[in-house]
């Protein structure tokens, strides 16, 4: 368990670089929205690069933002739990792709990327106009457009997937944050005072 804690990023990485390796031998016989979950999952794990592996990440600017030491959390237990996330995303809409509610989960998580990502530049005070992982997060957010065009010209969805599929992606976050924020040892009104003091 603790290898997969500590390289759970990389083993993300690699699971998609097989995917898509296969899925490009056999991309003229896959549907739309399975073409459309091995673009997403490239971006997820450009994402993932640019957040967690270069130096200064996203979750040094949390703690950062949380008043928090990273000797004080488990790190790998956090990035295991977004990994295993984007797993159960991305493999749900692919093995099930007769629903693209499931699809407009991750086309959700894309533009929520992007706002956050974006949003993040004025809620950490940071003097340069980036966040790690904010330019993949706007890949992803493109992706994302170009899935909504393509799904509904193609007639295969409408606005009620996408309704639904926001209500599971916020329920699905929710979710993973609760998990993320009980290995940080406080609570969450305790980390909402530490933000605060900010």
């Amino acid at each position: 368990m603790a290898f997969i804690k500590k390289y759970n990023t990389y083993i993300f990485i690699g699971l998609v670089a097989v995917t898509a390796c296969i899925g490009a031998v056999n991309w003229s016989v896959l549907s739309l929205i399975r073409k459309f979950v091995i673009v997403f999952a490239v971006f997820a794990a450009l994402h993932e690069i640019e957040e967690k592996l270069w130096p200064g990440g996203f979750y040094d600017l949390m703690l950062k933002k949380f008043g928090m030491k990273k000797e004080e959390v488990d790190i790998g237990r956090a990035t295991l739990v977004v990994s295993v996330y984007w797993l159960i995303l991305l493999g749900s809409a692919y093995l099930f792709d007769s629903h693209p509610r499931l699809l407009a989960v991750t086309i959700t998580l894309a533009f929520f990327e992007a706002f956050i990502h974006t949003a993040g530049i004025w809620i950490h005070h940071l003097k340069k106009p980036y966040t790690p992982g904010l330019v993949t997060a706007w890949g992803l957010a493109v992706v994302g457009i170009c899935a909504v065009k393509s799904l509904n010209g193609a007639g295969l969805t409408s606005g009620k997937d996408y309704l639904i599929g926001a209500i599971l992606w916020l329920l699905s976050f929710i979710c993973m944050d609760a998990v993320i924020i009980s290995g940080f040892g406080k609570t969450l009104p305790e980390l909402i005072a530490a933000v605060r003091k900010k």
